[in-house]
């Protein structure tokens, strides 16, 4: 499993811009866009109709919605990513005596805390890191995609991935920032939290993310 890791060199919410928009930040999309080689005119800061059509050609290729506009999963795409490779952890043949029959999780963004129930009750409650104002964890309904043992640097020492983008819960190598707003979108946990809690859960458990 590949983990990409972006470091934004703009805030999320100054990158939305289409046609008819200039400036410092449409001349470094045509770069990137020409690096890319969908862009092929001059580099001069004007989103015009040859950029927008490099913009849509962009994200037909990457699967992305085609607007012919700079949204923020669009420039989140264009960046250069780290790219971590793990190997998932081997699957036990059943489900382990130590795992939970009926778990779901809930991650409260607000109180920056993780509960796992099983079944309607609560079990477990940990503090959580969760994204930046301008990098945010997702809201929604989700799963637990994967599950991976000892990642390694700022992933800690579990991985759990969401059915979502490349969003997870895991471990940290910084554990003094559990209960801030200070990821790229994954809820980190301390590493002694995220092993107890990959212990009890299962690829396919829900995972519910409220504000």
């Amino acid at each position: 499993m590949n983990v990409r890791l972006i470091h934004l060199p703009h805030r999320l919410d100054t990158t939305r811009i289409g046609e008819g928009a200039s400036g410092p930040l449409v001349a470094e999309l045509q770069h990137i866009l020409a690096i890319r080689g969908h862009y092929n005119g001059e580099i001069h800061g004007r989103f015009d109709a040859e950029t927008r059509a490099a913009l849509a050609r962009f994200q037909e290729e990457q699967g992305l919605p085609v607007t012919g506009e700079l949204t923020p999963l669009t420039f989140c795409r264009l960046q250069a990513a780290e790219k971590i490779s793990v190997d998932p952890a081997p699957q036990p043949p059943a489900r382990g005596k130590s795992s939970l029959s009926r778990p779901h999780i809930l991650i409260t963004k607000a109180k920056r805390q993780l509960t796992l129930f099983e079944s309607n009750t609560p079990f477990r409650q940990w503090p959580v890191a969760i994204g930046k104002p301008h990098t945010p964890t997702p809201v929604g309904n989700f799963a637990i995609a994967a599950k991976i043992m000892n990642p390694g640097g700022v992933l800690g020492t579990r991985w759990m991935g969401l059915n979502h983008d490349s969003y997870g819960i895991h471990g940290t190598n910084a554990p003094w920032l559990i209960g801030q707003m200070v990821s790229n979108g994954c809820i980190r946990m301390h590493n002694p939290h995220a092993e107890e809690l990959f212990a009890l859960i299962f690829v396919g458990t829900p995972v519910y993310i409220r504000d």
